[in-house]
């Protein structure tokens, strides 16, 4: 009886993906899971990942171009702390903004919409500004410095771009 437990994790920004159970199982699936990912490399999620992250038109908020918040905000790691999660929130409604800033309030919401909630999200942007991930550009309005995109782009990788 196999009861060793194996995990497989596969993150496609970062080309990981997880899967949980025996290690017969993990072992069945994985020339499967090889494929997949061979052919995921050529498909839309790439194209996706290299997509534009800077808004062209303000007047179409419909399309955004880091896509839709919550396919964004599932690409980070499952490492990623809520501080993290806030930095990548923050990022993205700074992205879709008209004055490339954010607002505590308005990257929280967006998380609590994905069903994300963060134990202070206050004290997150607090972090960020201690580790100099994100800058106060006027009273209650942040923007993501480039030490933060950095921090971003180490765990959501060609979305973020230099």
């Amino acid at each position: 009886m196999d009861t060793i437990q194996t995990k497989l994790r596969v993150n496609l920004v970062q080309r990981e993906f997880e899967v949980a159970g025996s290690e017969a199982f993990v072992r069945e699936y994985a020339e499967r899971i090889e494929a997949l990912l061979e052919r995921l490399a050529d498909g839309p999620a790439v194209a996706m990942a290299a997509a534009d992250p800077v808004p062209r038109d303000r007047d179409h908020q419909d399309a955004e171009p880091l896509g839709e918040f919550g396919s964004f905000i599932q690409r980070l790691p499952s490492t990623a702390t809520e501080v993290d999660t806030m930095l990548a929130a923050g990022y993205f409604a700074q992205a879709t903004s008209a004055d490339d800033t954010f607002a505590t309030a308005e990257a929280n919401k967006r998380l609590l919409e994905q069903g994300i909630k963060l134990g202070n999200p206050s004290q997150c942007v607090r972090q960020s500004l201690v580790a100099k991930r994100v800058f106060l550009v006027a009273r209650g309005r942040f923007r993501v410095s480039q030490h933060g995109r950095t921090h971003l782009r180490q765990m959501l990788g060609s979305l973020i771009p230099d």
